[in-house]
């Protein structure tokens, strides 16, 4: 099966119902993103040895959690949900994030790294014990590709993509492009071509309304 660009994905996992690209998730020109990596690299001059750092702090640090649930209040006005997509400079401050948030700051800190070709976020399955939706980091160094899981720490930081089954990729994206893999979703066709994949997390009301 190859791999086909699509189109970048409304997503509405935030608050008051704003939509963000899927794109808009990884943020490697965030200044917190930015200082952070900055910190973490400067005793190691070797480019896997930083690769190294950035998956321990983000696996040791932020606490791994299937679901966030937050609620914001501006004014007196109040918006919950019930697994909400995080920017990666707030998932550093607070520390905790679903499988989704932990790859988006970890894949946003390795692109200030890697070129956008070597570094993803996937969405896709992991299958262990039974299919369930996951979201991890793959990163390409010297033509191989490589899994950077972002929740489990014990896990070496790079683990070969090839011999990795259990791992089932649908989507892969950064702060450039997005793609997927042909016949692992649908894509709906409206004005433009949309993920099933990705519906529960989907703002509907953009593409209904085809603004």
């Amino acid at each position: 099966m190859g791999v086909i660009t699509m189109d970048n994905q409304p997503i509405s996992a935030t608050f008051f119902k704003e939509g963000r690209w899927l794109t808009e998730f990884v943020t490697p020109d965030a200044m917190e993103i930015q200082e952070l990596y900055r910190e973490l690299t400067k005793d190691y001059p070797d480019r896997v040895d930083r690769i190294k750092v950035i998956h321990e702090w983000v696996s040791r640090e932020i606490k791994y959690k299937p679901y966030i649930k937050a609620r914001l209040w501006v004014e007196g006005q109040s918006s919950s949900n019930a697994d909400v997509w995080l920017p990666p400079s707030i998932t550093r401050r607070i520390k905790v994030g679903n499988c989704a948030n932990t790859s988006f700051l970890l894949a946003s800190l390795l692109r200030n790294e890697l070129d956008p070709g070597e570094v993803h976020v996937v969405l896709g399955n992991l299958h262990n014990g039974k299919a369930g939706g996951h979201a991890w980091v793959q990163v390409k160094l010297e033509d191989q590709a490589y899994i950077v899981e972002s929740t489990c720490p014990d896990l070496p930081a790079l683990v070969q993509a090839a011999v990795a089954t259990r791992y089932e990729p649908v989507h892969y994206f950064n702060d450039q492009t997005a793609y997927a893999i042909e016949g692992k979703t649908v894509l709906e066709p409206f004005s433009r071509v949309y993920s099933t994949f990705l519906k529960e997390y989907l703002n509907w009301a953009y593409i209904n309304g085809g603004r």
